[in-house]
């Protein structure tokens, strides 16, 4: 044992030697460490710049006073597509409470329009249960809210363990100015 100890404070004090072999060592380890920190760090960057953008859409549609037209989702998809620089895919609907709103699990979610750009509108069938319905918070009786959804695949900077995958971003807000939002005509 005590070989061994004057051994490793021999090892330890040495000075002469070549750094070459832990160089080749750990330099794969080195570069492949750094390609996934940027892989990671641009995924959670798109997927922070896609929420911000449904952001703003979900803003601005909040502030609408006239009807809104098909032309209105291209240029608001134009507008996502600027600050992500992804080609996305939008969708638009407005939901209202029809029953049971103090019941999460009870309520009765109506839809009074969806249109989408490239994503299937939804039905009031799509509200009933499951994942959809989980993403609309509480809502008074008669009370609408605009649900904007966007969608793009995202493919990663290096293949470091992370695939390409959709990148699916939904956000709810309530009108600002008028008590609904219009698709084409207000009736």
């Amino acid at each position: 044992m005590r070989g061994l100890s004057k051994f490793l404070k021999r090892f330890s004090n040495a000075e002469e030697g070549s750094q070459t072999i832990p160089f080749v060592v750990m330099m794969p380890l080195l570069v492949w460490s750094i390609m996934a920190m940027l892989t990671f760090t641009d995924a959670f960057r798109a997927r922070a710049m896609a929420t911000d953008a449904t952001a703003v859409i979900a803003d601005s549609l909040s502030r609408q006073t006239t009807p809104i037209y098909t032309a209105d989702l291209v240029g608001l998809k134009a507008v996502v597509k600027h600050l992500t620089g992804y080609d996305v895919s939008l969708r638009v609907t407005q939901l209202r409470c029809a029953q049971n709103c103090n019941d999460l699990n009870q309520r009765r979610l109506a839809v009074d329009f969806s249109q989408g750009i490239e994503l299937d509108p939804l039905g009031n069938q799509n509200f009933r249960s499951g994942e959809e319905r989980s993403r609309v918070p509480f809502m008074a009786s008669g009370d609408r809210l605009i649900l904007i959804e966007t969608s793009f695949m995202h493919e990663p900077l290096a293949q470091v363990g992370l695939n390409g995958r959709e990148v699916n971003v939904s956000h709810t807000t309530r009108m600002r100015f008028t008590p609904r939002l219009c698709w084409e005509t207000c009736n």
